[in-house]
């Protein structure tokens, strides 16, 4: 492999185990001190206002995850037409900065845990799983960067 492919490859590498660190560590520390009782649950019961937050939540969520969508869609497009020195630092950059977004939905649970956890468990677990899914799901792969390279 020349240069630049190694470059690229071990520059994914480094984002990818980092923000893969980051989605699956937030997840497991938020996990950990709910289980421990650290946090204890919220008493309000998901109705009115705490409903309404739940929805909020849940929005911000789909809507990061969109907008993770979009952005990757449009950098993977403009990639091939980067300075080849730019490209490992744009992988960096876009991967972590996903992961960051991402890291908005175990807050979330937190967040909706201490508010009423102990009505809506389900829902506080699913906020903290969606994090892992969605790096796993919308964060491009290497074979991604380099099919962009390609077209």
């Amino acid at each position: 492999m020349n240069g630049p492919v190694m470059s690229l490859r071990s520059a994914h590498r480094m984002a990818y185990g980092m923000g893969l660190a980051l989605c699956l560590g937030t997840p497991t520390l938020i996990a950990m001190l709910l289980l421990s009782g650290v946090v204890s649950p919220g008493t309000q019961a998901p109705e009115g206002i705490y409903q309404q937050v739940g929805y909020l939540f849940t929005g911000l969520v789909f809507l990061s995850g969109a907008w993770v969508w979009g952005r990757r869609e449009r950098v993977l497009r403009e990639f091939k037409g980067l300075i080849e020195d730019q490209r490992p630092s744009v992988i960096l950059r876009e991967s972590l900065l996903y992961a960051a977004v991402f890291e908005a939905s175990s807050l979330c649970g937190l967040v909706y845990w201490t508010l009423v956890g102990g009505h809506a468990a389900r829902h506080v677990w699913g906020f903290v799983l969606l994090t892992p899914l969605l790096f796993f799901a919308l964060v491009p792969r290497y074979e991604w960067w380099a099919k962009s390279l390609e077209s």
